[in-house]
Order: C-alpha cells, then structure tokens, then sequence
C-alpha cells in the first residue's frame, strides 16, 4: 500500500483552490501568425500573491515623501529625452531655465493624466467586484487595488500643487466619450485600456525614480508609484489574460482594433497645450513636431515596449490592429 502523502507534501501548484479548480491551466488562443499558448493561473492564487505583497509593501504619501523638500529651479522635474519635444529644433531653442520648467509642465500634465485615467480605473474595480462574490481574495485585492489608487491620485494633486501649478482634464470629446464609456461594464476594455496607460507610465517613472539630475520630491512620488503600480500591473494582466481565453477571436480582434484607436489618440492627448505655451512655443507647432519626432516616436514605442508584448502573446496585437500600432509610431515593425 502507497504512504499516505501529507498536503505539506503535495507542491504547492499542484493543490486546488479553495473552490477546487486547479491553481494553473494553459488555454490556446488562435491568431492569424498562430496558436499562442496562455499559462492561466486562478484568480484567488494570484489575489492571494498581490494581497500578501500589498501588506508589506504600501506607503502613505502624506508621510514618505518629503513635501517641503526645496525645488532646485536649475534641477529637471523628468529625464529632460522623456520630453516631447527632446531633440527638436524647438528644444534646441529653449534656455536651461526653459527646458526645466517644460520638464515640469509635462511631469504635471502626465499626472493630471494619470488622475483622470486612475478615476476611470477606480470605477471599472467598484464594477468588476460588484459581479463577484464579496468574500473572494479577487475582490478583496480589487478593493485594496481602489485604496491604492486612491492614494495616487491624491499623490499626483499634490505634487501638481506644490509644483505652483493646477491639474487640468483632457479634451472636452474624450471627457465626455470616458463618462459614457465609463458607465458600461465590458472588463475585456477597461483591463486593457488599465494596462495601455499603467505601462505607459510606469516605463516613464522607472527612468524618472533613479535619476539624480531630478527634484528629489518627484523621484519620491514616481518611486511609490513605480513599486505599488507594479502589483496593479500583475492583476490587471492575469485577469486580461482569463477573459482572453474565454472569448470568440471576432470579438477580441475587435476590442483589440479598437484599443489601439483608443491609444493612438490617447498618445497624443497625454501632453496639455498649455506646456508648450508657458515656455513661449505655439501649441499647434509644438504637437505637430513632437508628433513627427523620430526620437519621441521611438520613445513612445519604447515605453510601450512591455504592453505590446503581452498584447501580442494574449492575441490583442491580431487582425488590423498592428498596423494601428505601427503607423501611430507606437511599435516598431
């Protein structure tokens, strides 16, 4: 007779859920350049994963970031090749005094942005853990995810605040489109559209957190964005990476054309006229060279560098949308 095998015993990928499904499963999503095979892992595993990661690595903003910290007004608020216009006959003409407080302008645009793009985000958790059962570590981890959130987004005021300036909004057409959008509950969407913009950002403050040419203040805030923001990036992927699994291949090529639409336009939008006004630059001629820059083309497909490779392994780079990708300069050939 076999030894009885002690749970203890039993590897830990190998142990059901509490619901008994298994913890990990693959799923084959079929693309026009072929099967790609998904490695699926169960929403309470992971929850469980990010739940224990968030108790031992959150922060208050309020108190770890030294808000009195003294603004070098000879010191960047950003990598100055972050800026839309680096490398720009416009650039070259701007005095060092400029160029920072352009660095700035555009440090608080992304986060006005970013404040505008979190509210979306916050609201699509409060839907999606709505359809979910309320004890689940899914939506506990959706509800600590708000939490977060929360906290950046109040993060992301006050560091526009202290930087003498005020947060604006987008275009009145994509305001308006996002509370009608915002009012439908399509997780598919709204878990993609989370990883456009959080890839985008995160890759811009990776740079940004290390860089000792920068106000110390901004590297505080981009730091605990850059760590917390990574748990927000793991749910978000995981659970794109389910709802791909279960859909039609008309309906995911779908939502994947019309998510790089969406983050075409939205690559051009992240940026308010009003940086290039205060460094003396006509807003109209500062878009158009920014959008025509092959440095700032190839920074933005840099960034998304990581976004576009997950879109293409969970089949949300198929069909036209690619070549939406590549013509906006978002991704290379």
């Amino acid at each position: 007779m076999p030894p009885e095998v002690l749970a203890s015993e039993v590897p830990a990928s190998e142990v059901p859920a509490s619901d008994g499904r298994p913890r990990n499963w693959t799923a084959v999503v079929r693309c026009e350049d072929g099967d790609h095979t998904l490695a699926l892992t169960h929403r309470e595993v992971v929850a469980e994963r990010l739940l224990r990661t968030s108790r031992k690595h959150s922060f208050d903003p309020d108190v770890d970031v030294d808000w009195a910290a003294p603004q070098d007004p000879d010191m960047f608020y950003a990598p100055p090749r972050l800026v839309s216009i680096y490398e720009t006959p416009l650039w070259d003409g701007l005095t060092h005094r400029q160029r920072v407080e352009l660095t700035k302008r555009e440090m608080c645009s992304i986060a006005s942005f970013g404040i505008w793009s979190e509210l979306l985000l916050m609201q699509a958790l409060v839907m999606h853990a709505y359809r979910h059962r309320y004890d689940t570590d899914h939506v506990a981890y959706a509800l600590t995810e708000i939490a977060d959130e929360c906290r950046h987004s109040k993060m992301f005021a006050r560091m526009v605040r202290e930087c003498g300036l005020r947060t604006h909004r987008p275009r009145a057409l994509e305001f308006h489109f996002a509370k009608l959008f915002g009012a439908v509950y399509d997780p598919l969407p709204k878990f993609a559209g989370t990883l456009v913009v959080e890839e985008l950002t995160d890759a811009f403050q990776r740079l940004t957190f290390p860089d000792e040419d920068v106000q110390p203040m901004i590297r505080q805030v981009t730091r605990i964005h850059v760590i917390e923001e990574a748990r927000h990036i793991k749910y978000a992927r995981e659970e794109l990476k389910r709802l791909v699994a279960e859909i039609p291949a008309v309906r995911r090529r779908a939502v994947a054309y019309g998510m790089a639409q969406a983050t075409r336009v939205m690559a051009g939008q992240v940026i308010h006229p009003s940086c290039y006004t205060a460094v003396g630059l006509d807003p109209k001629l500062a878009r158009r060279v920014a959008a025509r820059s092959p440095h700032r083309r190839a920074t933005l497909a840099w960034a998304f560098r990581k976004c576009t490779a997950f879109f293409d392994e969970v089949g949300l780079l198929d069909g036209r949308a690619r070549d939406v990708w590549i013509r906006a300069g978002l991704l290379e050939r």
